[in-house]
């Protein structure tokens, strides 16, 4: 696996109202076949935000429909993986300036221990940490 997708990354690929969908998909399709894979968090985050109906605008889905909708993204030739991030480590959470940068960090901790790079698009992991983050955009 090269990449590990956040979960910015990966529900904006697969939901087609979101601002950065055009974006995600197109790196989410030129970067499948070099391996991917999301964390088993950003897999239920993103089954999470469809069912969500502030997040969807009154078209949330069912659980059934979320989860179709999301594996379908682990089917084929080109399927991502879901990963395993591992116990939290000290050395990339204590890096976090605020609340809203532990599961991102921890996300950048498990690209790093499968030899990937994380596709953000969060600046402020960007970065904090260039040498194992990508951007999308």
């Amino acid at each position: 696996m090269k990449w590990l997708a956040d979960n910015d990354v990966m529900f904006a690929a697969i939901n087609t109202a979101h601002v950065h969908h055009a974006s995600a998909r197109a790196w989410l399709e030129k970067n499948r076949r070099d391996g991917w894979g999301v964390t088993v968090e950003t897999f239920l985050g993103c089954v999470r935000l469809l069912m969500n109906p502030a997040v969807m605008k009154g078209y949330e889905l069912s659980a059934k429909d979320a989860l179709r909708v999301v594996r379908a993204e682990f089917r084929g030739a080109s399927a991502g993986e879901i990963v395993n991030g591992g116990i939290p480590e000290d050395g990339f959470l204590s890096k976090a300036k605020g609340h809203r940068q532990i599961m991102d960090f921890y996300l950048v901790q498990t690209a790093a221990s499968h030899g990937a790079k994380l596709a953000t698009l969060d600046g402020g992991t960007l970065a904090a940490w260039p040498g194992i983050t990508v951007a999308i955009d």
